[in-house]
């Protein structure tokens, strides 16, 4: 029995090092951003005609975040991460090919959407299978490759946009292919039963046996719908923000748009180190009390933020919004898992992602449309409030949510 236990702890170390990987990859959208001018060259479309392409990339994603969710959950994820390594490395490379809007839309926002949507939320949800005592702590730890992805990508990307231009896609697409096929072939569940030294398997099979909503008896709960209005006000608050850093520098602290990037790097740290420590609160704490540590942190966040004119005041409030937005999608997966069973936890979080889709959207869209430029320095102080009052309605919905956890039935 110990060497059984052995091998399994061993498994699972492969395992997550595997899923890190692949959600490292998964964050090669932020390498989009460099190729922007460059694909509207290619296509003739406008700025927002190209941005656009994310919009699309998104939803695709969490669409197949759903479809790869029940592959996981019937017969593992193995082939998966062939299928989707394929598809995902294949988008970003026609994507150099590419001479019009509607063909940018297929190859990067289509095809490559897809391909993430089919490997991001199977290799983060396999992942946390093999850690049930500590899933908040892992759910952290892997999403810190979310955030390490985009400072390497996005120079990676600049690189090759510099040198080569639209066709640099190729190789980033060959080169997202070759990693997620290198450890995709690591990517298993545990055997029906294994559970890690020390652990309870007492409580795992009554967890087990007492929470296992199918997607059809999740969808039919007011909580998950509460849930998942939930997570969309948590990405909307912090997003319409964070989507407009570089804007926000230039405008309130009179920065130059060089120097203002570098504000989007203090974020990224800052993201990295919150998803690490978030993590382990929400194994101490409880998910939704450190989803009310996080609501609680980014209203003082943005208040702060919406008076700062000076930079290293201005960073110092930063710091705080990059890390408590990071642990946002830290919280969510195993709060859905605790809440509705690991049996079906692939599609049940495949479809609560949608939240995420919904937020990434609505954000920038409200913080574009209420920014006042006449307004000088002020000209965000409109949208910091909105953003502000997005977060109050977060936490009195955390807190509402506290009393009603316990019983997804009704």
């Amino acid at each position: 029995m110990g060497n059984v236990e052995k091998s399994g702890m061993d498994k699972r170390k492969i395992v997550f090092a595997a899923a890190f990987f692949v959600i490292f990859v998964c964050s090669a959208s932020a390498a989009f951003s460099v190729f922007s001018i460059p694909l509207q060259n290619a296509t003739g479309g406008t700025a927002s005609e190209v941005v656009l392409t994310l919009t699309i990339y998104q939803f695709f994603m969490s669409l197949f975040g759903i479809i790869s969710g029940r592959i996981v959950d019937k017969s593992g994820p193995k082939k998966l991460m062939y299928i989707g390594g394929l598809v995902f490395g294949l988008g970003w490379f026609s994507t150099a090919f590419v001479t019009s809007i509607p063909l940018l839309y297929l190859t990067c926002g289509v095809i490559a959407g897809a391909g993430n949507g089919l490997l991001y939320n199977p290799s983060l949800n396999v992942a946390l299978r093999w850690y049930p005592e500590k899933r908040g702590t892992i759910s952290g730890a892997l999403l810190c490759a979310a955030s390490i992805g985009p400072l390497i990508t996005a120079k990676a990307g600049a690189i090759l946009c510099d040198r080569f231009g639209i066709h640099g896609l190729t190789y980033l697409g060959i080169a997202y292919f070759i990693i997620i096929w290198l450890v995709g072939w690591k990517m298993k569940v545990p055997e029906n039963g294994w559970v890690p030294d020390g652990f309870s398997k007492t409580n795992q099979n009554m967890t087990n046996a007492q929470v296992a909503y199918s997607p059809k008896e999740m969808l039919s709960t007011k909580t998950f719908w509460l849930l998942l209005l939930l997570f969309s006000i948590a990405c909307t608050a912090g997003i319409m923000m964070i989507g407009s850093l570089s804007s926000i520098g230039q405008v309130q602290l009179k920065m130059t748009p060089i120097a203002a990037a570098n504000l989007v790097a203090v974020n990224l740290l800052s993201n990295l180190c919150g998803r690490l420590i978030i993590g382990k609160l929400c194994d101490k704490l409880g998910e939704l009390e450190t989803l009310a540590i996080i609501f609680l942190l980014t209203i003082i966040a943005l208040i702060g933020l919406s008076f700062s004119y000076t930079l290293p005041i201005f960073i110092f409030f930063l710091i705080i919004l990059g890390a408590s937005f990071g642990g946002v999608l830290v919280v969510f997966p195993p709060l859905t898992s605790k809440t509705f069973g690991m049996k079906h936890s692939g599609i049940n979080y495949g479809i609560m992602f949608f939240g995420y889709s919904i937020g990434a959207f609505l954000g920038p869209q409200i913080a574009a449309r209420f920014v006042n430029t006449a307004n000088g320095v002020q000209a965000y102080h409109l949208p910091f409030l909105i953003a502000t009052i997005v977060a109050v309605l977060g936490l009195a919905l955390t807190i509402v949510m506290r009393k009603i956890i316990k019983k997804p039935s009704l």
